[in-house]
C-alpha cells in the first residue's frame, strides 16, 4: 500500500493527496499520516526525488538541488491537504445525515441496529459532547469514520462539523506535512518512528472505548434505578 501512494503522490502530487485523504475519509483503510508525511518530503528542494527529475538525474539518497519550480510548494500541498480532509469527512457525514433513511439493503440494516430510540441516545450525546468527541476522534484512526458518520446520523449541523473538523484538520495537516519536510533526510526513519507511535495510539484507543463503554452503561443502569426501571442491587 505504501509503495503505491508514494507512486501516487510522486505522479500526481497534488491532486493525489487530496485524492488519498478523501478516500481515508471515506473509510478506506489508508493512513493518513503516509501520504501527508511524503507529501513534506516531496517539497524538500534537498531530498525531493522531484528535485532529481529537474536536474535530469538520480541519487541512492535524493541529494540534488531542485530547478525552480518542479519541487511542489508547501504552502499549496497543505491547502490541497485540508481540502482532501475537510471532503472525505463530509461524504461520510453526509451518509450519515441522509443514508440511513434511504431505502436501499444497506440503509434498512442499519436502521435494525441504529432504531429510534438508539438514534435518540446518539442524537442526545452529540448535543451535548459532538464537538469534543469530533475534534478528539479525528486524531484516532480506525475510529473517526464512524464519528464523522454519527455526527450526520445526529444531525449536528455542517457548518458545526466542518470548523470543528476543519481545527482539528489545521493541527494534524500542516503538522505532518511540515515534518516530512523538516525529516526529509531520515524518511524512512521517520515512517518507523509514527508506525510506533500509532501503535500506542490504537492501544489508548481501545482503552478510552472500553472505558467509555463502561461508564455509558454505569450511567444508563443509574437512570434506569433513578427511573424504576430496574431494582438497585
Amino acid at each position: 500500500m505504501i509503495p503505491l501512494i508514494q507512486a501516487l503522490l510522486i505522479r500526481f502530487t497534488y491532486v493525489a493527496l487530496a485524492m488519498l485523504l478523501i478516500a481515508a475519509g471515506c473509510g478506506v483503510p489508508i493512513p493518513e499520516d503516509v501520504p501527508l508525511i511524503f507529501s513534506g518530503y516531496l517539497c524538500n528542494p534537498r531530498q525531493s526525488p522531484l528535485a532529481n527529475i529537474a536536474a535530469g538525474t538520480t541519487t541512492a539518497h535524493h541529494v540534488m538541488i531542485a530547478t525552480p519550480g518542479r519541487v511542489p510548494s508547501l504552502e499549496i500541498m497543505m491547502l490541497f491537504g485540508m481540502a482532501g480532509l475537510l471532503v472525505g469527512d463530509s461524504i461520510l457525514y453526509f451518509v450519515g445525515q441522509r443514508g440511513i433513511d434511504a431505502d436501499n439493503f444497506l440503509a434498512r440494516h442499519i436502521r435494525k441496529v441504529m432504531h429510534s430510540k438508539r438514534r435518540e441516545r446518539v442524537e442526545k450525546y452529540f448535543r451535548k459532547h459532538g464537538n469534543l468527541t469530533l475534534f478528539i476522534g479525528r486524531f484516532v484512526p480506525g475510529v473517526r469514520a464512524l464519528i464523522f458518520a454519527l455526527c450526520g446520523v445526529s444531525r449536528m449541523p455542517y457548518w458545526r462539523f466542518l470548523v470543528v473538523d476543519g481545527m482539528a484538520g489545521l493541527i494534524s495537516v500542516p503538522t505532518l506535512i511540515y515534518l516530512g519536510y523538516w525529516q526529509a533526510a531520515r524518511i524512512n526513519w521517520l515512517f518507523r518512528e509514527v508506525t510506533k507511535v500509532k501503535h500506542f495510539i490504537y492501544i489508548g484507543a481501545g482503552i478510552a472505548l472500553v472505558l467509555a463503554v463502561v461508564i455509558f452503561l454505569i450511567h444508563r443502569r443509574q437512570q434506569q434505578q433513578k427511573s424504576g426501571n430496574i431494582p438497585p442491587k
